[in-house]
């Protein structure tokens, strides 16, 4: 009976996710899915990627002597979230471009395991041109209509096949930021109110009243800093007001920020991102 051990695995991490589940979608190259077939590998998904493994008695033989660019296995990346280029960085790439990374350029951590960027987090630097050699070996036509976030080319001669065990490579891909804008709907303008944060550790500045559409009025307050993007925040702010028999909660637990409803503004002297949450 033949046993099965670990060759490698290429796994996604994201700085957004807090809950289990991905909404990436990984799938090998139709030529890398035949090459696994045509030598009795398994390929099973794993976390946010997947894990191939070999007949451990088989191992020497099919990894002995592999030349560069011999067995060069692709690993793609579909996003199943329509928002996820609103929250993940590099937000945008120029057009007839991919993120790709190789395990020939990949980078040792602690822990055994082999980062697929030099950079701690995933970024344009990593973006190839689709060229006509990448669309050839590792891509299809239907790649061109819509495009992988990912594509990871991983050389078996890089350092699986010097490998005792399992070789566990991963990509990390950070989020964006934005500043965080409350608009309080409320015709009572003269109201001494303040957004307070229970961690101490963003500040909020009022802003000058807006006019809003349908003659509607509202209070502003701006994050004085930049907030990354959560699956689930863990902010605590409170809406306060300070009267005559001292400082009150209206509302003990402010809504967040959906990454759904941003804009650009200009704030200061720079364009940011912005995200606009309305309190009736």
């Amino acid at each position: 009976m033949s046993s099965y051990s670990p060759l490698l695995s290429v796994d996604v991490e994201h700085a957004f996710w807090q809950q289990p589940g991905t909404p990436l979608r990984c799938q090998p190259s139709v030529a890398t899915l035949d090459w696994i077939k045509r030598r009795d590998l398994l390929l099973r998904p794993q976390r946010h990627g997947v894990a191939l493994f070999c007949d451990a008695a088989r191992r020497a033989l099919l990894l002995a002597e592999l030349a560069s660019g011999e067995a060069v296995l692709a690993f793609k990346w579909y996003a199943q979230d329509a928002l996820f280029s609103q929250y993940s960085q590099p937000a945008t790439l120029a057009s007839g471009q991919l993120l790709v990374v190789t395990s020939g350029a990949s980078v040792a951590e602690s822990g055994g395991l082999r980062r697929l960027h030099g950079t701690e987090q995933i970024d344009a630097t990593q973006a190839q041109p689709i060229t006509a050699a990448l669309l050839a070996a590792h891509l299809e036509r239907s790649d061109g209509l819509r495009k992988p976030v990912l594509v990871a080319l991983i050389d078996l001669a890089d350092q699986v096949s010097a490998a005792v065990d399992s070789v566990d490579y991963v990509v990390r891909f950070g989020v964006r930021k934005s500043i965080w804008k409350y608009f309080f709907i409320s015709d009572d303008t003269a109201a001494e109110l303040a957004i307070v944060d229970l961690d101490e550790r963003v500040r909020f500045v009022a802003g000058p009243v807006e006019q809003l559409p349908g003659n509607r009025r509202a209070l502003v307050f701006t994050s004085a800093s930049e907030i990354a993007m959560q699956q689930r925040y863990g902010q605590r702010f409170q809406l306060r007001e300070q009267g005559g028999m001292g400082e009150r909660v209206l509302i003990r637990r402010l809504p967040n920020a959906d990454v759904s409803k941003m804009t650009q503004e200009m704030v200061g002297s720079k364009v940011e991102l912005v995200s606009e949450i309305y309190i009736n």
